[in-house]
């Protein structure tokens, strides 16, 4: 509610009071026109705005606010458009001063001409955020985005960064908005930060941009005598269960009991992207502020009060001592002819009636996304010469998002100049994650201008991944040049993550020429000679004999033997084998090398990390296990 005295609110409930509405006008060509209440019909000045979308409670709107009017003008209705009009609303106080409620600021959209006046139709600022949204990388907290959004369309923001960071503890998160969301208008990207705080995008009074949320304590009690009408649902809107439907994955948040209505997210920008652990917190931060907005669907008539906003809780005392609250989802503010404020609520009994559809059309929309084709552009901002060796031309990177297929079409016109008379051969080499593919098409060019076209499909591209593809061109026989903007390239395909936003990665290469040695002398080897006989040599077995006669021995005494002690060793016994590679034998590749027909154990290992998801930006990570060797040297890391 815009703050206003206690004078001021004791005079707008009273039975008679005495009000005005003055304002400007101010045309394209700067003539600032004033306005009063004899240059407008009588009866004639609406305003009416609203803060959702659907007919039941929900975060994210962001709302056209307008204003209608008949002005009494001899201008043309062409002089008109494009005018920036701004209305206040004054109420005479009981000690005669006047205290000024401002209505906004708007932007005349239609006008028509009748006999003596001109129909106005005019919206607020939020109109300036209806143009078409270009891709631009919208980065950083939910106060960061407001900033760059209204300085992307000329609109002030209204809040501080410590007025948005009140709103809901997600204000903190770093999120991002780019092409690859489902985005269209600047308007849906100040919808989106809305969504993610718990409240709704709007214009305030002075025509700034703002997010404001649902309040959870009544501003102001409507009496019986303040209401000329009443219309009060028989059941309580409460929400006790919130469901994010995202394209990666369902997040809940229930409270107990669970007897309430569901709020259910289908379409949820900042929240696709980021670690689990992170959506799942935004869930609950939603969920936190979702939970205080129990109240019951009305609609009231009473005499106006242009200060009451949308978002706002009255309280409706009723006969029967009860007094329900309601949220202001829409007003109709009439001048000098009444007010209509109204909140809308889903049934809770009828609730689950339309769930199994809304179910399907999610599963629909959800199925439709993934299938979506996503195109990969890129048109070289630089010339391109290229002759005897190899030249980089196409430098594409590339999200894959599941198992999917993909193809690469490139068109680029080449000027050739052969050295000679023969004709210049212009040789492709394709990379993919810096690895040459098995496939080198060649061209045959004549001297002059030329059309070369390429094609490569993607047959295979396995699993979530972000990927780097890589079209350089090598010339024989001459030069081959490409000018600036010459190549138009594309990868399309189906499960792709589109966009043009730059995660973070930087490529540098160098070409290393041959090292050319400095003559020397030819050194001269002297001749060697050296002779080699070859002859058969068989071993002599010659015959030995000898005759042995019996020995005879005297009979003696008998043998004593002394007495004996041994030290018995044990020693191991080692055998070697020698073999070569060319054993039929297995061998562990990660352990052994048989390079050179030689043994020898493996000294150095690599090994590639592989995307580790983050909340924003891009990460690689790499594990590497040591506790399978001896001991570590070193450990080199290559980005």
């Amino acid at each position: 509610m815009y703050p206003t005295s206690t004078a001021y609110q004791t005079a707008v409930c009273a039975p008679v009071r005495t009000d005005r509405v003055t304002g400007t006008l101010t045309l394209t060509d700067g003539t600032v026109l004033p306005l009063t209440d004899a240059d407008l019909v009588s009866g004639s000045l609406c305003w009416d705005n609203q803060c959702v979308n659907g007919e039941e409670l929900a975060f994210g709107c962001a709302y056209l606010g307008q204003v209608s009017l008949q002005l009494r003008t001899e201008l043309s209705r062409y002089a008109l458009y494009g005018a920036c009009l701004r209305l206040d609303y004054a109420l005479l106080l009981p000690d005669a001063t006047w205290e000024t409620v401002p209505l906004g600021v708007f932007t005349v959209a239609e006008a028509e001409r009748r006999a003596s006046f001109v129909s106005l139709k005019a919206y607020d600022n939020l109109v300036k955020l209806d143009a078409r949204y270009d891709g631009t990388v919208l980065a950083g907290t939910a106060y960061e985005i407001l900033q760059q959004i209204a300085e992307a369309r000329g609109l002030a923001l209204g809040q501080t960064a410590a007025e948005v960071a009140a709103l809901n503890p997600n204000a903190a998160l770093s999120r991002q908005l780019d092409a690859t969301y489902n985005v269209t208008t600047w308007r849906d990207c100040a919808a989106a930060v809305a969504q993610l705080l718990g409240g709704f995008a709007a214009a305030d009074r002075a025509g700034r941009l703002v997010v404001r949320t649902f309040a959870a304590a009544p501003c102001r009690t409507l009496g019986k005598a303040e209401r000329i009408k009443t219309a009060v649902a028989d059941y309580l809107c409460r929400c006790t269960a919130l469901q994010l439907e995202l394209q990666s994955g369902r997040f809940t948040r229930t409270a107990e009991p669970d007897n309430g209505l569901t709020m259910t997210v289908a379409d949820f920008p900042l929240a696709e992207s980021g670690l689990a652990a992170t959506r799942q917190s935004i869930c609950d931060n939603l969920f936190a502020a979702l939970q205080p907005l129990a109240y019951t669907p009305a609609e009231v008539r009473l005499h106006g009060d242009p200060a009451l906003d949308l978002g706002d809780r009255l309280a409706l005392p009723m006969a029967d001592g009860t007094a329900p609250q309601m949220l202001i989802t829409h007003t109709v503010w009439r001048y000098r002819a009444g007010q209509t404020v109204k909140a809308v609520g889903k049934n809770p009994y009828l609730a689950n009636s339309a769930d199994r559809t809304d179910a399907k059309l999610r599963s629909l929309a959800s199925a439709t996304a993934a299938n979506k084709t996503v195109y990969y552009s890129f048109t070289n901002s630089t010339k391109v010469q290229i002759a005897g060796e190899e030249k980089p031309v196409v430098n594409l990177n590339f999200v894959t998002t599941r198992d999917t297929g993909a193809v690469f079409l490139a068109q680029m016109i080449l000027h050739a100049a052969p050295a000679a008379d023969a004709a210049v051969t212009v040789t492709v080499r394709y990379y993919l994650d810096n690895a040459p593919v098995d496939y080198t098409p060649c061209q045959t060019l004549a001297a002059g201008s030329h059309t070369l076209a390429l094609f490569y499909p993607f047959a295979a591209l396995l699993g979530a991944a972000n990927r780097r593809w890589s079209v350089r061109l090598v010339c024989e026989g001459g030069t081959v040049t490409l000018e600036k903007g010459g190549l138009k390239a594309i990868i399309s395909g189906q499960g792709l993550a589109g966009g043009k936003a730059w995660n973070g990665t930087l490529t540098m290469e160098e070409t290393l020429q041959p090292y050319a040695f400095a003559a020397h002398r030819a050194v001269q080897v002297a001749p060697v000679r050296e002779g080699l006989s070859l002859a058969p040599q068989h071993p002599a077995h010659p015959a030995y004999t000898e005759a042995l006669a019996v020995l005879a021995l005297p009979r003696r005494a008998p043998l004593r033997l002394a007495a004996l002690s041994e030290k018995p060793r044990r020693e191991l016994a080692q055998k070697f084998w020698s073999f070569t590679t060319e054993t039929q034998a297995k061998y562990d590749p990660a352990l052994v090398l048989t390079e050179n027909d030689r043994f020898a154990l493996r000294r150095s290992f690599t090994a590639q990390g592989a995307a580790h998801p983050i909340d924003s930006g891009s990460c690689t990570a790499l594990t590497v296990d040591t506790t399978p060797y001896l001991r570590v040297e070193e450990i080199e890391v290559n980005w």
